[in-house]
């Protein structure tokens, strides 16, 4: 439906004379194929209703012009990143979505846009009453495939079940999910996170939730190797402290001697600098499920080369299988982050992983230097990347599998299976990646720290934590 995109329009006339392609009206008591879906939540635009009779969207020509995902009028794309989309939309087309709303207040609505120039959306609420928002302007993102968060629109709503109408008002846009969260103060036992954050998510149960008051010998261990050859300082004792009720990574300037590394198994040499590193215990392992923190990297100004991250990682078996879910941001990139799935089998090095493909996104969330909420949603089937609640990335297997292989891919790459550690490291990169991955370190001012405010771990409970 992206009016600037090569498609044509002539078959408008055609579709006057086809009434199912335009519903005058909507209900909330129209059939919906499943469950209703409970907000505060995410929905994914490619999932509006079906009801067998072509009355949950509107869409001005025959046919699915991307041909992806399902075979009706609505004009359906794979996304970038994984998933799908809503493309060649034009003003007066519209889609619905059946929601139950548990509890009447407030609710914010962002949508996830990308569109070469500019659009204008509207949101309608049928329920026990008509609820209409106002309509949300925004320009450019860049590319058709480079998402962004639109303005945010609030509306009061009822309890009850509702379809939501999300309409095209003018311009031309890509719709790839929109988030619908709820505008209450947080429970006092809730971490502080972000408008409407309620720490509940159907389906997963909350196993861990360490806010930092103190250091947690219990689940967690300070790292003593380093990354690779990529890092030039040293995970050191002191690169690990709790201090006010968060947790801070330091880099340091600090000659470290060589020593024997319990998490490599080996000697490791003489550094110039220290840094930190934080990963569950070997009895704390993990599989599936929810991971979220609250971070903050730090400030731009003092701060212009390094990593710091949380992440899954895992790399043994026979074969030995390096798994790796990651979320990382980076100095040279203060106003992103990156979502990275590492695979490999008996690979030695992080070049080794690119016949498995590069999973690695850079997406725009500006600024990473200021408190987020990142989380991991990871599944059987997929994994997903959140910011403050908004979806930003999904891969599911269907994207992964190489099907055909896109380069540098070459082999199939699966969605990670095995139990895995739970890390967060901070560190300055060498001379030779600084300048791709991580940033130029000459505008550092030692020490240098990024904070953690607190982790929460959630398990899938179709796959229970059995080491929790």
């Amino acid at each position: 439906m992206l009016i600037t995109k090569s498609h044509n329009k002539l078959l408008a006339a055609v579709t006057l004379c086809l009434p199912l392609l335009f519903a005058q009206h909507a209900s909330a008591n129209r059939p919906y194929s499943g469950s209703l879906p409970n907000m505060p939540g995410v929905i994914e635009a490619e999932n509006y209703d079906f009801d067998g009779q072509g009355d949950a969207y509107n869409d001005a020509t025959v046919g699915n012009t991307g041909g992806a995902y399902r075979s009706d009028y609505v004009d359906l794309e794979a996304a970038a990143g994984g998933g799908y989309n809503i493309g060649w939309f034009d003003p007066g087309e519209w889609v619905e979505y059946s929601v139950n709303v548990p509890t009447a207040g407030v609710y914010t609505l962002t949508a996830r846009v990308a569109t070469t120039g500019s659009g204008t959306l509207h949101y309608e609420f049928y329920g026990a009453t008509r609820v209409d928002s106002a309509n949300v302007s925004f320009g450019s993102s860049g590319g058709w495939q480079n998402w962004v968060n639109s303005p945010s629109v609030s509306v009061t709503l009822n309890a009850g079940a509702h379809v939501i109408r999300l309409s095209q008002m003018g311009g031309g846009f890509n719709v790839n999910s929109f988030t619908v969260a709820q505008q209450n103060t947080p429970p006092a036992n809730l971490p502080t996170a972000y408008s409407g954050y309620t720490g509940v998510y159907p389906g997963y149960t909350l196993k861990l939730d360490d806010r930092f008051d103190s250091f947690n010998t219990n689940v967690w261990k300070k790292g003593d190797g380093a990354v690779g050859g990529e890092s030039i300082c040293r995970f050191t004792p002191q690169g690990v402290n709790v201090v006010n009720g968060n947790l801070e990574l330091v880099v340091r300037s600090e000659y470290v001697a060589g020593s024997w590394s319990y998490d490599h198994n080996a000697d490791k040499g003489a550094y110039n600098y220290s840094c930190g590193e934080l990963r569950t215990l070997s009895t704390k392992r993990i599989k599936y499920g929810r991971i979220e923190t609250r971070m903050k990297a730090p400030a731009r100004a003092v701060a212009k080369g390094y990593i710091s991250s949380l992440f899954t990682y895992v790399q043994e078996g026979s074969p030995k299988e390096w798994e790796e879910i990651d979320i990382e941001l980076e100095g040279s990139r203060p106003d992103m982050f990156q979502a990275n799935l590492i695979y490999g089998v008996n690979v030695a090095d992080w070049s080794g992983t690119r016949q498995w493909g590069a999973w690695e996104h850079k997406i725009s969330i500006a600024p990473a230097d200021a408190w987020r909420v990142y989380a991991i949603e990871w599944t059987p089937t997929a994994m997903k990347w959140f910011v403050d609640g908004v979806l930003v990335k999904t891969l599911d297997q269907s994207w992964l599998s190489c099907n055909p292989c896109k380069a540098p891919q070459v082999s199939y790459t699966p969605v990670p299976d095995n139990l895995t550690d739970l890390m967060m490291n901070f560190w300055i990169p060498n001379d030779g990646i600084q300048n791709t991955f991580g940033g130029n370190k000459t505008g550092n001012v030692y020490p240098m720290t990024t904070q953690y405010d607190w982790v929460r771990i959630y398990q899938l409970d179709s796959s229970p934590l059995t080491q929790w």
